[in-house]
């Protein structure tokens, strides 16, 4: 009998060879090779490659989701902003692999996955209304916190050594400083001001 965690681990395995092959060309052996188990595993805990493709992502919106907005924020909204950004950039470089996957996705098929569509968008657009919340900020910002997502989710996937020319000093804290400022622009130029 296995270990509890073999599907964790198989998740975990898994991940970076989706992201570096994509779905078409991430093969079933590559992927139990990665995991150090045989392709009857794979086939066991998740019914197939789709299978196991669906609960990577899953697992991936469940760590999303589950990322704490801290309860004791700032009062000025600028340092709000900025201390929200840090703590979402912080977590996607973490999870560099995560974001490259669902890119790759996007490129390699014009969209979003439809598992991710049907299954996590209403969730998403909560938890942005959370974040709204958490700001202060009345209105609808979901297109500036959308550009934002897409920034911070470019700069994420980049190698730091493709970004030290473009700036002064460590470059992963360079663009940390950098998103913040963007984000205040973005949430705060037009916003109509506190709840």
């Amino acid at each position: 009998m296995e270990p509890p965690d073999t599907r964790s681990r198989i998740l975990g395995a898994t991940m970076p060879v989706f992201a570096a092959r994509g779905y078409a060309g991430s093969t079933t052996r590559a992927l139990a090779d990665a995991a150090g188990v045989n392709v009857a595993t794979l086939a066991w805990h998740f019914g197939g490659k789709r299978g196991l493709y669906e609960a990577v992502l899953d697992r991936m919106y469940e760590e999303l989701l589950a990322l704490e907005i801290p309860k004791d924020l700032p009062q000025d909204p600028e340092e709000r902003v900025r201390l929200l950004v840090r703590l979402v950039w912080g977590f996607m470089r973490e999870r560099r692999d995560n974001v490259r996957l669902l890119k790759r996705h996007v490129l390699d098929r014009d969209r979003l996955p439809e598992a991710v569509r049907d299954k996590w968008t209403a969730a998403l657009l909560a938890r942005a209304q959370e974040l709204t919340a958490a700001l202060g900020i009345r209105g609808d910002i979901r297109m500036a916190l959308l550009d934002m997502n897409h920034l911070i989710a470019r700069y994420a996937i980049s190698d730091a050594d493709d970004l030290v020319l473009f700036v002064e000093g460590d470059p992963i804290d360079a663009i940390g400083a950098h998103l913040e400022e963007r984000a205040v622009q973005l949430l705060l130029a037009d916003a109509p001001g506190p709840v």
